[in-house]
Parts: C-alpha cells; structure tokens; sequence
C-alpha cells in the first residue's frame, strides 16, 4: 500500500490538502473518496467549461472486460451500484443486458467465470448461432457473445453533477471553477497548482482532467506518457423493429445501447488519434460508418431519424486501465487519474476507491480489503486482512519487480503452475524513472529484452509489445541507433501488466526461516510464505561524504533533477556543476544544456570520459559462454580479469558523448564559448558552503589540486547495491566473502545454513563471481532460465552458446 507522507512544511495535525484537476465522473469520484478519510482537505478545479466525455458518454455499465484489471473494476463498480438503492436512483440506472461479441480466445471462459461469481446467474458465452437467432447477422467464423442481465446504462451527468453538488457543500472540500493555468512541483514533494486569481500549494495533486490531461501536462514541461486522445461520437436514433440489448460488437467496433424513450444509441470506434479535447463538429462519415454496419449486423432494424449527435474525445492509455499514475515517480506527489479509455463510467466507482486507498491507505471505518490495480498490473495482489489465518503460501516469493524479477516472472509463468509473488516498495512500475529524460537512449539492443533470448515465441517479447502497441512501424521509421530508454520503461510496464504477479506498494521490512518456508513481513504484518526467494533488490544512488553537509536544495543527487529544474529557471547561467562521469553524469549534463543552462561544469574521476567499447570481441564478454569460463577461475583471477573488462559495460554510449560534443559546439557558435566545461581526472574530495552562498568543490588532479566554485552540485557518483532485508537469524545463516559479500554459486543460489530445500537466489549482486553480466541487461532471460533450471532441478530452458569463434 502506498500512503502519501505529510508534507515536511506542513505542521503537524493541520489538514492534508489534495487538489484533484477534472470535474469529469473520474475527477469527482476521486475528489468524493478522498473526502471520506478524516484530516483530509479536497480542492476539486473543474477545468474548463463545456461539454466533455462524461457528458458525451453513452453511460453503459456492465461487468464484462477483456482486460483483466479492467474487468475486475467493472465488476467491483457494478456490485457497488447495484448494493447501494440511494447510488442506483443517483444515477438513473436502467437495466437492459448486455450483449459483447467478440471473436473466442484461451481465458474467455475463465474471465465469464469472475462475472459469473460476483454477480451469480448473470452471464453466460453463447455461440454464433445463437447470436443469429436474436438477430445478429454477418459475424465473422467464430464469433461468440458474452451475455450479461444486469448491465445497462446510467446518466453519468447527472451523477457527477450530484457528487459535484456534495462537494460544494461538504466541510472539508470545494469545488474551484476554471481552469488551471499552471503546475510546479517543489522539491518537497508538494506541488503548486495555479489558477484564475489564485494560486495554492498542495500535498497531492491528481490530474483527472481525461482528454485535456496530456496538454495540460505538456504545457507545464512534464511527462505526458503514455496518454493519448481520441474523437468519440455517438448519435441517438429514432428506430422501427425490436431493440436489442446494449452491445459491443468488437468484430465491427460498433456498440450501441437502448435510450429511454425507445431510441437507439449508436456509434463506432473513430481511430481517429490525437484531437484536440472537447466538442467538435460532428464527423459525416463516422455516422455513415455506425450506420452502414448496424443494417448489417442487424438489419431488422429501420434507421429512421437521427436525433441528436454528439461529438467529443477522451483519454486513452496503455493499457487501458483507470488507475493511478505517479507522473515524475516517487520524488513527489503529483499524479494522474485517467486512461479508462472510454470505460470510465463502467469502473470509476472501484477505481476511485482504489486511487484514495493508494495514496492515503484504506478507510479507517470499514476498510475493505478487495483488491486494488495500478495501470501497471493485470491483477495486482494486495495485501488483506491477515486475521482470517496465515498469510498466502506461493512457491517462489521475488523481493523487487524490475527487469531481472520480471524475467524470471516471464518465464515462470509458461512453465508451471505453481504461485510466485513479487514485492516491490515502489507504488507503481517504473525503472530508474526519475532520470528517464527525453532524448536518453539505452546501452543494449531491443532483442535482448525479458524473454528473446531463451524462448522468442514467448508472448512478452518486446516485438509483441511494439506490436500489441501499435508502434512497430513508427519505431523501426524511427531510425534509432539506441533504443530510447523510455521506451524500454514502457515495455516493462506493459510486461507488469500482463504478468500480474507484483504487489507495489510492498516495501519489505523483513525476510525470515521458518518451519514453513521463508516469511516476508510488509509493515510489520507477515504478507507471504514461500518454498524459495529470489532478490532482485537493485541499487540506490550514491551520497558521498563531502556533500553531505551542503543544502540539499544545492546539492543534489541526478535522480532530483528533473523536479528541481524548476527551482532552477532563474539562474540558467550561474555555474552548476555535475559529478560523475558516467552514463548519467552524461545524462545530466544533457539535460542542463537542453534546458538553457551555459555555465556546467562536468568533473569525472577517470583520464578521460570513457565510451563503452562495444566491438565485436567486447560483446563476446556478456555470452554464456564467457560467464561459464569465468567460473572455472580462482577468485582472484576472476576479479582481476572483470575489473580489466569493465569498459565495454560501466561506460558511457558513444553517440551520448557524440550529442554533447554537437551540442556544446552548438552553443559555442551562440554564446561565443563552450556552455559545458569537461573536467576529466578530477577527484573531488570535499566540499564546502562559502558566505555567499557560492559551494566551493576541492579535487585532486594529476598535476595540482583545483577548486571550483559553482552554485549547484548535481551528484552522480555512481550506485550501490541495496541490501536484503534478512532478519537477524537469516543473515548469520548466509555465508559471505572476504569482502562482506554474499557467496553466490554458479546457477545464482545463495550458499547459505539449514537450508532444508528452501533456496535463496540473487540477482545483481554477483559482479566478481558472474562478471559483467551480473547487474545488467544483456542476459536477462539466461539468468532467469539457469535459475528456473537449478529451482526445479531439470533443465527446463536449455542454455546452448556452442557456436564460438573465440577459445577462452
């Protein structure tokens, strides 16, 4: 569970202020939750006037999604509707069934199943025929329905104005009208939200603002990904022959429902990408298009009169799940709530609940424990009551869900049957989010992604993902050298989802033995037994000694950056300087050149910035081959020969340090001198605040010590591994090196005491036993394969590299 932390200027026992931005049904619901919890102050900005997609929305509710997440909201949102009499005369709910065609696939049954169990008697899979006897026609081989009695439609209007209306007069909310002119976050994780006549600093912001989201993140320079707009446009007809159910026919993309006065709603999916949010003129050959299908699909019906058309867009997400999404990662809080991709109204009532539970914990009178999504899982695993007995037993329990967890997830998954659980302290996906800048690029190829490697036909290969995603062809016109890591990021997400193994939010607080296995603890509460446990606990950034004593608004580490630019707006040419040089001092240093900085000084400890060498015979040294060769060395051999080697990985990517060297030959060309300064062979060795607020950085350099007077310290030092959270038993058991390090074996198992079956695996903390490959990306499905082989002790996933030009 993810609770948001009191911000450090507020005083204790004042009220938690939270902005949400957007009076849509998503918006208000969200503003109407948070209301509930006590010491809670709620701000709903309804945005600009005029009609917007829950105006235009059709209102259709039901229990059925193909999306897993997505059905599990629909189906917690329709319960709620239906147990709550005063929630069902609101919204004007009209039943009328539910008919979703759709072509058959592996799951369906099982997904008919989970609507079936929440509302008993309800849906039921018919086939073709009987589809052509309540008179649908010209289905494509295959095709079958999910039928469905309670579902129908709600006025979402009318509703959200009710929960408006409550808002308005409630003691510890309102609703501020306008739009909103401008967001700034702080570096205290608090975040200013500007409007006409008034600006307010809040603990959390939401923007819930569905197709104005991504211009309004654009236009105040933050991440708009991955949203996306699209035109939606319905039309009510006046109709002659019986009416059918509501219905999604997703083999024609036409869906429609019955109106109240006997009408027929109808309309068709637009494809149309990237309009501008609100009303537009309606789209003639849209109308011609819902019209021209349903006298196919259903041609007892006569089309008489169009009787009102409206025309509008909505945000769309992938996946299309309404959730919660941290827009700049865990360095502050401000968020988005929006993505159901059309499908708000059917899940805004869970989805709400579970985006106030996400950031301030569950209510305290009668919390319920239903399980909660993010927009990066399928069907996430929460932690629930415990007091009903013992926590969940799985056979491998996964401490972290970045790429080295994922993988094995990956690969878990099409080999057995048996439960894994992944834990990560992070509440939502994410990989190194806060340094995902536009224009960084990764150091390793798209083929070497979760699963490739050791099985290609697996469904969570990056090419399914450009596929599934509809971008293989922009990306491959693209051209790029290297991929852009942000696009990596979002394939992880994307693999999250469709695992739905990993409970965010989940920060460890111990691993112990026991009888029964290995015992997570989250928050002090056991959460999971396990048979096995591997860590992919990753690393953290360096804070070095010498600017421990500096401001930290001054002095900061790289991952700070991007939410502290803003701060910076007004000294672009007072001197900053970035330590490390690296992969993300480079990065760094980019960053400050493209935001109009001309005063960065770069100051790295090597000779020189080195580039990662990445010629043939240095990629031989990432081959399983070469990994196997380096176990048959002694230990000091072993170490000597990887420390030799480390360039071709701990390095920086070639065309990075081609774009600054363009770039500062750029701006020479403007400003008359270099904006970026490189300081190669400097050590800084301490650091100091001046009067005048100048920090002084000393270094040790080949010839004599320098000093460096600058106004900002960006520290990229490098990062360390972050250590299990073993409890006081379980560490004595493991056995370390003479370096304090975990011994690590062959196939990645911990040598560790009183073992008794129970196997403990570790990524990324292997580098002088397993060599280059330990931490990074290169052999990611191998290592979750060798390790899938030594858990069940047969060999599951050959590991052949045979084919070698080179004799180790």
């Amino acid at each position: 569970m993810r609770c948001v932390r009191r911000s450090p200027g507020r005083a204790a026992g004042s009220a938690m202020r939270i902005c949400v931005i957007g009076a849509g049904i998503a918006g208000t619901f969200l503003a109407w939750r948070l209301s509930g919890y006590q010491g809670v102050s709620v701000d709903l900005v309804t945005g600009l006037p005029g009609a917007d997609a829950t105006a235009s929305s059709g209102g259709g509710v039901r229990a059925f999604e193909t999306h897993p997440a997505q059905r599990r909201l629909a189906i917690e949102s329709l319960a709620e509707l239906l147990e709550s009499p005063a929630l069902l005369d609101q919204a004007g709910y009209t039943e009328t069934g539910c008919s979703y065609l759709l072509k058959d696939y592996p799951g369906l049954r099982q997904a008919v199943a989970e609507v079936e169990h929440a509302h008993p008697g309800s849906a039921e899979i018919v086939d073709g025929a009987d589809l052509r006897g309540r008179g649908w026609h010209g289905l494509p081989d295959g095709t079958v329905g999910v039928l469905e009695k309670r579902a129908g439609f709600i006025r979402p209007d009318e509703l959200r104005g009710a929960v408006i209306d409550r808002l308005a007069r409630g003691l510890n909310s309102k609703v501020v009208t306008g739009p909103v002119l401008g967001l700034v976050p702080h570096p205290d994780g608090s975040v200013s939200c500007r409007t006409p006549g008034d600006s307010a600093r809040y603990d959390v912001v939401v923007v819930a603002a569905g197709p104005w989201t991504p211009g309004l993140l654009a236009g105040n320079q933050l991440p708009a990904e991955p949203y996306r707009t699209k035109a939606i446009q319905v039309a009510v007809y006046q109709v002659d022959g019986a009416l059918p159910t509501m219905f999604v026919d997703e083999t024609s993309d036409l869906y429609g429902r019955p109106t109240a006065d006997g009408g027929l709603l109808l309309g068709v999916d637009s494809h149309r990408w990237s309009v501008p949010p609100g009303s537009s003129r309606p789209i003639q050959d849209l109308a011609d298009q819902a019209v021209r299908i349903a006298g196919e699909r259903l041609p007892h019906l006569r089309l008489l009169k169009t009787a009102t058309t409206v025309n509008s867009a909505d945000c769309y997400a992938d996946p299309p799940v309404l959730t919660l999404w941290s827009v700049l990662g865990s360095t502050h809080r401000l968020f988005t709530f929006t993505g159901g991709s059309g499908g708000s109204v059917k899940t805004a009532l869970a989805a709400s609940r579970t985006a106030a539970s996400d950031l301030l914990g569950p209510q305290a009178s009668g919390g319920n424990t239903r399980n909660t999504t993010s927009r990066t899982e399928n069907k996430r695993m929460t932690i629930t009551e415990r007091a009903l007995g013992s926590p969940p037993r799985y056979h491998t329990v996964g401490i972290g869900a970045g790429p080295s967890n994922l993988s094995l997830a990956a690969l878990y998954k099409n080999v057995t049957t048996e439960k894994l659980a992944l834990f990560d302290s992070r509440p939502v996906a994410g990989w190194h989010t806060p340094l995902l800048y536009p224009g960084v690029r990764m150091q390793t190829g798209w083929m070497k992604d979760l699963v490739s490697l050791v099985d290609p036909r697996h469904e969570l290969t990056f090419l399914n993902y450009l596929v599934t995603s509809g971008r293989l062809y922009a990306l491959i016109n693209s051209q790029f050298d290297s991929l852009p890591r942000i696009e990596y990021e979002r394939y992880l997400a994307w693999a999250t989802e469709r695992l739905g193994v990993v409970n965010f939010g989940s920060r460890v607080d111990a691993i112990s033995i026991t009888d029964e296995g290995f015992q997570v603890t989250v928050g002090g509460e056991p959460v999971a037994l396990s048979e096995h446990l591997v860590l992919g606990l990753g690393t953290r950034p360096v804070w070095p000694e010498y600017v421990r004593g500096l401001p930290r608004e001054r002095a900061f580490i790289a991952d700070e950056l991007g939410v502290r630019l803003p701060d910076l707006d007004q000294q672009k040419s007072e001197p900053i300087a970035v330590v490390g040089g690296g992969q993300t001092g480079l990065e760094c240093v980019l960053r400050l050149l493209g935001s109009g900085f001309t005063d960065i000084r770069w100051i790295g400890r090597n000779q020189w910035f080195r580039s990662i060498d990445d010629s043939p015979m240095a990629n031989e040294l990432y081959r399983p081959s070469h990994i196997e060769f380096l176990q048959g060395l002694n230990r000091s051999k072993r170490r000597e020969m990887i420390v030799d080697s480390r360039y071709s990985g701990d390095a920086i990517t070639p065309g990075g340090l081609r774009a600054l060297y363009q770039a500062n030959y750029d701006g020479l060309l403007t400003l008359g001198r270099f904006p970026v300064t490189l300081l190669p062979g400097r050590d800084v060795t301490s650091a100091e605040e001046l009067a005048d607020g100048t920090l002084r950085l000393r270094c040790t350099t080949p010839e004599t010590p320098e000093e460096h007077d600058v106004r900002h310290i960006v520290v990229a030092a490098g990062r360390e591994h972050v250590e299990a959270p073993f409890d006081d038993d379980l560490r004595e058991r493991i056995d370390y090196d003479d370096d304090g390090e975990m011994l690590v074996e062959p196939d990645y198992s911990v040598r560790w005491k009183g073992m008794n079956g129970h196997r403990i695996y570790s990524f990324n903390a292997s580098r002088y036993s397993h060599g280059l490959t330990n931490a990074g990306l290169t052999q990611l499905p191998v290592r979750a394969a060798i390790v899938l082989n030594s858990m069940f002790d047969r060999e599951i996933y050959p590991i052949s590299d045979e084919l070698c030009a080179v004799q180790w």
